[in-house]
């Protein structure tokens, strides 16, 4: 018997995604191996065993145990991949230390065409609860995703288009749930019918949420201590948050309508979504200007600031496999989409974000040539941004990329095989506010390969030089970033001309064992970057925020992540096993020493996982260490302990789940460092979930 590989740990989740994945068709329970999960982000669609880069899939048991109300939540929990925690709606994943427009986030194999990577109190348009697995490649994928995907990638495969011809006329699910410490009220309903060579998919969901309940005070205790240390006191009228953070309200709604072609070589299928959302930004907010009140007249309260964000999408996809010639099989995405957020002040509309984008890619697949096989591909991306009000620090820009990639596999013998793959992306930024447009070639390779020692070991290694693009953030910002509570300066903006691409050199080194009862991977590696880009604090300060000014230097990324699985029991009708894991990364310059910013604390788990006929329990511990390896305007984070449980029951032939489970049961004050809201909002504190399932 072998086991999969996921994180040990459970994060808070809603009910609705905790009692179960509605959109799994293909689901298994937890305790089996995701070694023969095909992995869609690659164009090979290898398993997760054959590949020579870092890979986790989450799908199933569990996947639905840890969906959140956001992806980067959903995936925190996994080795080596946190989250930039900016409320419970708004979070991005952080891989290995690194965030925004260095990690991208797909939806089958597109770029979700949000503005997320922007700014970090901007949410994914990416529904967790609509996944059938989600795909995490730790390490650059820019090989095969463009310079975006330099940290890694987050893949999210959901049912939006039937690709196989279906087993029944119509089937359907649907799920509701509902949690005490964040007030939440879902659901989702998906069906799926049709028959012969024409399907249809169709899926909504809702979730409404109250402010979170939290353990204690808003601010960290770092925080309130230095606020005293520094003698500062409270305006007038002005109360400390506690047991609440204010402002984390949400309401989110969306769906999707698909109809796919079918044949006996594949399919081709269009598919219509929309994602609207309105949500509060904690700790954000703005105070009216004008004089102090006068002894006794009323305190003006300040104005929260809200995001209302809508999204509409077009996709298009298909896949076939072509007999008889050179070219074996043909796979391509394309989607445009058109996305407006708006933050509200008050009653009045603050700044309005505009994204007009457009991602396709076509994949060819080549017979094979004695022992190689591979494929390569075209990629064409669009993005036309544009920020409207007293807060758009960025200017309008088009930013376009064309790019040719190539990925081919050689098969030595049975127990050894090559991997290599090489990308060449041009990319230009030009837009009449601009005062030097961008255009610039980048090119990235890597060669891996796999070794399976015996039947029980194999090895593993990737090397990867890879080329990153700057991004307009980089190169033209300009003004107050208020939800990061900085004025940043791009490197045109301050007159020192483009900046000069990121060369960063991988290597990671995996080694993985599975001897019977034990199962276990290990992998390090080390990460080396000419010309990082990254922010610098200056002495200045412009409208009242400190200024940073966009920089580059030499750094280097280290870490290990290693996880281990043993079987204490496994019978007909019972089974039980028990999970460990570390991860741990240290990010430094290489001239002077200096730590990075955000980069998450080493963590350790331990998890117990069984079951007994239609009754399956989990209970997992998270010990994140203290991080105090910080730059001179960081607060030191403390570790925490995050205890969860859970208890689900299938009712025999009746398509019937039901499940209860505990979040953060030792109701600890949790911040997570790769956060910048750490020290104004923990993640929620003790609750409970109670959710359910039907499928039919």
């Amino acid at each position: 018997m072998k086991f999969s590989t996921p994180a040990v740990v459970v994060l808070s989740t809603t009910a609705l995604a905790a009692s179960a994945n509605v959109f799994a068709q293909d689901e298994k329970e937890a305790h089996h191996s995701v070694d023969h999960i095909i992995v869609t982000a690659k164009p090979l669609a290898r398993t997760v065993e054959e590949l020579a880069q870092p890979v986790t899939v989450l799908y199933g048991h569990e996947l639905t145990n840890k969906q959140s109300t956001s992806i980067g939540e959903t995936v925190s929990q996994e080795p080596g991949v946190s989250s930039s925690y900016f409320g419970p709606i708004a979070s991005r994943p952080v891989i290995r230390g690194q965030f925004g427009e260095r990690v991208r986030v797909l939806t089958n194999g597109l770029d979700s065409l949000d503005a997320s990577a922007f700014s970090e109190d901007h949410q994914v348009t990416v529904e967790s609860l609509l996944a059938k697995r989600i795909e995490i490649v730790r390490g650059p994928a820019a090989l095969l995703y463009g310079s975006g995907a330099a940290g890694g990638l987050v893949n999210v495969v959901d049912t939006r288009f039937v690709q196989e011809p279906l087993e029944k006329p119509f089937n359907a699910g649907v799920a509701l749930g509902a949690d005490t410490a964040s007030g939440i009220r879902d659901g989702a309903v998906r069906a799926q019918f049709g028959t012969g060579s024409l399907a249809f998919n169709a899926d909504y969901f809702y979730r409404s949420t109250d402010d979170i309940e939290i353990p204690g005070f808003a601010e960290s205790k770092v925080l309130r201590e230095r606020e005293e240390a520094e003698g500062g006191e409270e305006e007038a009228g002005e109360e400390e948050a506690f047991g609440v953070a204010e402002n984390t309200d949400s309401e989110t709604s969306g769906g999707a309508l698909g109809v796919s072609f079918l044949s006996d070589s594949g399919f081709v299928g269009v598919s219509f979504s929309g994602f609207d959302s309105e949500y509060g930004i904690p700790g954000h907010h703005h105070e009216e200007e004008g004089e102090l009140p006068l002894p006794g007249e009323p305190v003006e309260e300040e104005e929260m600031v809200r995001i209302d964000l809508e999204q509409t999408r077009v996709d298009l996809a298909g896949e076939y496999d072509l007999e008889g010639s050179f070219l074996r099989g043909i796979r391509f995405r394309a989607a445009v989409n058109d996305y407006t957020h708006t933050e509200l002040e008050g009653e009045e509309t603050g700044t309005i974000y505009d994204v007009q984008g457009m991602d396709s890619r076509i994949e060819l697949r080549h017979a094979r040539l004695g022992a190689m096989e591979g494929a390569l591909g075209l990629q064409y991306r669009d993005e036309q941004f544009d920020a409207i009000g007293d807060e758009a620090f960025l200017p309008k820009a088009d930013t376009t990329s064309l790019s040719l990639f190539v990925f081919e596999e050689i098969e030595l013998s049975d127990s050894w095989v090559l991997q290599g793959s090489a990308r060449y992306e041009d990319q230009s930024i030009s837009g009449s506010a601009l005062s030097e447009d961008y255009d610039e070639g980048a090119f990235s390779a890597s060669i891996g390969a796999v070794w399976r020692a015996t039947e029980d070991f194999r090895f593993s290694a990737n090397l990867a030089l890879t080329e990153r693009h700057p991004t307009i953030t980089e190169l033209y910002a300009d003004g107050a970033h208020v939800a990061a509570d900085r004025y940043e300066r791009g490197s045109v903006t301050l007159g020192n001309g483009i900046l000069g691409k990121e060369m960063s050199t991988n290597l990671d080194l995996t080694l993985h064992g599975d001897t019977g009862r034990w199962e276990w991977t290990i992998t390090g590696f080390i990460n080396s970057v000419d010309d990082y880009i990254l922010l610098r604090p200056t002495e200045l300060e412009l409208d009242g925020f400190q200024v940073f000014d966009f920089d580059q230097a030499d750094v280097e990324f280290i870490g290990i992540e290693a996880e281990a699985v043993v079987e204490v029991l496994d019978t007909d009708d019972s089974h039980m096993h028990i999970r460990l894991f570390t991860d741990f990364v240290n990010a430094e310059e290489d001239a002077t020493g200096d730590n990075l910013p955000r980069i998450p604390p080493q963590r350790f788990g331990v998890g117990l996982h069984g079951g007994w006929k239609s009754l399956d329990a989990t209970i997992d511990a998270i010990f994140a260490d203290d991080q105090d390896d910080i730059v001179e305007y960081e607060l030191p984070t403390e570790g925490y302990t995050l205890l969860n449980a859970s208890l689900s029951y299938t009712f025999a032939d009746s398509g019937l789940l039901l499940l209860l489970r505990g979040s953060n049961l030792l109701d600890e004050d949790i911040r997570q460092h790769t956060s910048p809201l750490k020290d104004l909002v923990p993640l929620p504190g003790r609750s409970l979930h109670l959710g359910l399932r039907y499928e039919f």
